[in-house]
């Protein structure tokens, strides 16, 4: 749908093209786009000059003589064309043309045909109910708006949801909803009264600099958009909207998509964090560091533990990922075979390319195993490897990384029985971690007892 930048370059194409042409006549050829009286929009609309046009929101507004005013909205997929002759200018989806005194002509084309347009008189246009719902502009939202706004924004609705309620703010759509939260670093998710006033804030500052800047460029050719076939530079300024399975560009993690209320939401898992989604522990840490024993003592206290390790394991048992991992590896892999999983592990220290494609492959399907498990369950603990290479951060209330010494590395792998240590180890050895508020770095170089009281002190916490 087109949103407020394009309604604006819509607006700026056509009126130099029929600015103080004369209607002389109007072919309707679809009569629910007339939501006036279709009968006197006939009648009152020949003879009329094109004066001016004017846009609010998502709406256009021919000014025309005898202090008459034609609203349009768009809609889905509406747009106009100018036509040079007045001969046989219909195409398949026209659904009105206007005919003018200087033999120009032009048409209304909408193939989902949702597009709408009322005529009116000055006198009537504020009593209008389509135009008392409208809220204020979104890119010109002032300091005197904001309480206002915060009264009408601080709702049990996703905040996504309330971007796109013409009556709150108008002229926001899917895109630029989508690209003001991004910018914001505000989860399309998060409930309007779980926002802080300054988060709102940040929300209406990024809202003016999106739309200005689109505005700027002629808005964004996004699927079907274009004005009188010009097409609008923004969605090459794109930072979020529609690039899922793309990197995002401030922190790495993959943009992910759901569906709000019915509509495409792309969004940042890492930098616009699901807060009511964190509430696991995640446990990380290199090779032979003890993740499995702070797994399982966290057992003990009564939470549901989960190795990542295992479940990629089940997951390389299913027929579609063995299939898809046996191509990238370039054999018939079976994890289940040792020998098998021996080669793809030398195979994988060898080419570290082929390693990343198969980490780029199963991360995603781990991810949405884990964020299932951790939805489905209040009190639960995670181990994964590698945890911050694959941007699972926003997953976590709390993230505990194990450290360890070399040594005291080398005499753990050799405990538990670990064969082809140097391998194993250079396979690991892209493990990192981040620092910030939510990590605990644990160093794991004593008794287990030393280890589970580091642990318990987190805990309490």
């Amino acid at each position: 749908m087109p949103e407020l930048p394009e309604v604006e370059t819509v607006k700026n194409t056509i009126l130099p093209l029929i600015q103080y042409k004369t209607i002389q006549k109007v072919d309707i050829f679809y009569d629910r786009l007339i939501q006036s009286n279709i009968e006197i929009f006939k009648k009152d609309i020949i003879n009329k000059k094109i004066l001016n046009i004017q846009r609010y929101g998502k709406y256009l507004f021919f000014d025309l003589s005898d202090d008459f005013i034609l609203i349009i909205h768009l809609r889905m997929e509406g747009k106009f064309s100018y036509n040079q002759s007045n001969k046989n200018p219909r195409i398949s989806s026209t659904t009105l043309i206007f005919y003018f005194d200087d033999s120009t002509s032009l048409s209304f084309n909408d193939t989902r045909k949702f597009g709408l347009m009322y005529l009116t008189n000055k006198k009537e246009i504020h009593s209008l109910p389509m135009m008392q719902k409208l809220g204020i502009e979104a890119n010109k939202v002032e300091e005197k708006d904001y309480e206002t706004l915060f009264k009408k924004l601080k709702r049990k609705k996703p905040i996504k949801e309330l971007l796109l309620d013409q009556s709150i703010m108008c002229g926001i759509g899917n895109i630029y909803a989508d690209e003001t939260l991004y910018r914001s670093n505000i989860n399309p998710l998060t409930k309007g009264n779980e926002l802080k006033n300054e988060q709102f804030i940040e929300i209406f500052k990024n809202a003016k600099i999106v739309l200005d800047k689109a505005i700027k460029l002629g808005g964004s050719t996004v699927h079907s958009f274009s004005s009188n076939g010009i097409d609008g530079k923004f969605q090459n300024e794109l930072l979020c909207y529609g690039k899922v399975g793309e990197t995002c560009p401030k922190c790495g993690t993959k943009f992910h998509k759901i569906f709000l209320g019915g509509r495409g939401t792309t969004f940042c898992p890492n930098c616009q964090i699901n807060h009511s989604l964190q509430k696991a522990i995640g446990i990380t840490g290199p090779i032979g560091s003890g993740k499995s024993t702070v797994l399982n003592y966290l057992k003990s206290k009564k939470y549901l533990i989960v190795s990542s390790d295992k479940v990629v394991h089940s997951l390389y048992e299913e027929p579609y990922i063995r299939n898809k991992v046996s191509k990238i590896l370039g054999f018939n892999f079976d994890v289940l075979n040792e020998d098998s999983r021996k080669k793809a592990k030398e195979l994988m220290v060898k080419n570290p390319l082929v390693k990343q494609k198969i980490e780029d492959f199963i991360y995603p399907i781990l991810e949405d195993k884990l964020i299932k498990l951790i939805n489905e369950n209040d009190k639960i603990a995670i181990e994964v490897p590698l945890l911050f290479k694959a941007h699972f951060e926003y997953m976590f209330k709390k993230i505990i990384v194990i450290t360890l010494s070399k040594e005291k590395q080398l005499e753990n792998l050799n405990i538990r029985g670990e064969k082809n240590i140097n391998s194993s180890i250079k396979l690991n050895n892209d493990f990192d971690y981040k620092k910030n508020e939510n990590v605990y770095l644990i160093e794991n170089n004593s008794s287990k007892e030393e280890l589970f009281k580091k642990i318990d002190k987190i805990l309490e916490n």
